[in-house]
């Protein structure tokens, strides 16, 4: 875990759901990057940050990695649709190719760009406002960390006339409230829309509106790789698919893995352990289910789960009291274990760790639902892909 650091204009620490306001008090009119560490990725190699790029007080970028000509044909190539066009791609195959031998610069790369009319101004601002709430949606929910700021002349290397902080954030925060209700229906971007034939036939949709539904999900891709084929904001796709799927025209399948993990969760609450399995099923994962802490080994000894969710206050048996149970037993010592808990006590988090197992807040209130999913599916991620250690 991150040692706390005291604030000072180039260096804080920031608490979960407390990153954005740190970032407005601290956005000054130096030209850098606000590197971020979050707690939970504080022990993975190679380590784990996330940039945002400011010059005058205005935002210019955000991503995993510092600005760079690889970068700029990313975020164009994702967020353009004209560049999909054959001949554009013939253009931005051959600036690649100056971008990898180190013959031109970001801002040459830019200016290429625009004089090729491959992206113009406005859609470069476009692409980059989209990208850095795509970023926002995900690292605003990642939980506690600290930032320092690393000066860099990214004001030279990205000429453009960037994003009002405050706008960006209220942006941000008005999107995590759509993707509350997108939910709902979509889970998951992994997940693949169906096209459900007989609705269809009984909606007396106008054929224009039929085909261009058809060709939206006839690929079996997942949401995720629609949205980059069309260039679109996630979001704008989820929403377009939840509407789609109220009306009862698509369903959604989990995405095909060659082989599928299972996920277990323990907890006494049925309520949970529903929306467990709906929100773990749609990353394509196998679940099941145990709400009597009393038959947890047995049910464990026959799934044999991949990894376990546990929650702490069960009656009769804490699932505490489960965990070293587990540790006792040879064949079970091995499973990664996460605990559960609607306490949001130190001491949990402690005990947790002295057992060896992760740690989740179960979510609250609505809000803290979206919170929630982000969390776990980047935890079922890593406890399933554990990062490789030296020898």
């Amino acid at each position: 875990m991150n040692q706390l650091i005291a604030a000072t204009a180039d260096q804080f620490s920031f608490s979960a759901r407390g990153l954005s306001q740190q970032l407005l008090e601290h956005m000054h009119n130096g030209s850098g990057y606000w590197e971020h560490q979050f707690d939970r990725f504080a022990d993975r190699q190679p380590p784990f940050y996330w940039n945002l790029g400011i010059a005058n007080g205005r935002i210019l970028y955000s991503g995993s990695r510092v600005w760079s000509p690889q970068m700029l044909l990313r975020v164009v190539d994702r967020y353009v649709i004209q560049t999909h066009s054959y001949a554009a791609k013939l253009q931005i195959e051959l600036l690649k190719q100056q971008v990898k031998a180190g013959s031109i610069d970001s801002a040459q790369l830019l200016a290429a760009m625009k004089q090729s009319q491959i992206v113009s101004e406005a859609q470069l601002q476009a692409a980059l406002q989209i990208k850095i709430l795509n970023d926002l949606d995900l690292y605003l929910l990642m939980g506690s960390g600290s930032a320092k700021f690393i000066a860099s002349d990214l004001e030279d290397r990205l000429p453009i006339n960037g994003f009002n902080p405050v706008a960006l954030f209220n942006a941000a925060a008005q999107r995590q409230l759509e993707w509350m209700k997108v939910r709902e229906q979509v889970p998951s971007m992994k997940l693949c829309p169906i096209l459900d034939r007989s609705a269809m036939k009984t909606a007396n949709l106008p054929e224009t509106q039929q085909q261009r539904i058809e060709r939206l999900v006839q690929s079996d891709k997942n949401l995720g790789t629609i949205a980059e084929e069309m260039a679109k904001d996630p979001l704008e796709v989820a929403q377009m698919f939840a509407k789609l799927g109220k009306t009862g025209l698509v369903k959604f399948k989990p995405p095909q893995q060659q082989k599928s993990a299972t996920v277990m969760i323990i907890d006494d609450s049925p309520v949970l352990l529903s929306q467990f399995r709906n929100w773990v099923s749609a990353l394509g994962y196998t679940v099941q289910t145990c709400q009597d802490a009393r038959t947890a080994l047995a049910r464990i000894a026959e799934i044999e789960p991949s990894v376990i969710f546990i929650d702490i206050n069960m009656p009769e048996i804490s699932g505490f009291d489960l965990v070293k149970q587990l540790r006792k037993q040879p064949a079970f010592r091995a499973i990664p274990l996460a605990i559960l808990t609607g306490e949001e006590k130190l001491s949990n988090k402690w005990r947790a760790q002295w057992s060896g197992c992760e740690f989740l807040n179960k979510p609250l209130t609505a809000a803290g639902i979206i919170d929630f999913q982000v969390q776990l599916e980047e935890l079922i991620s890593r406890l399933l892909n554990p990062p490789a250690t030296s020898t």
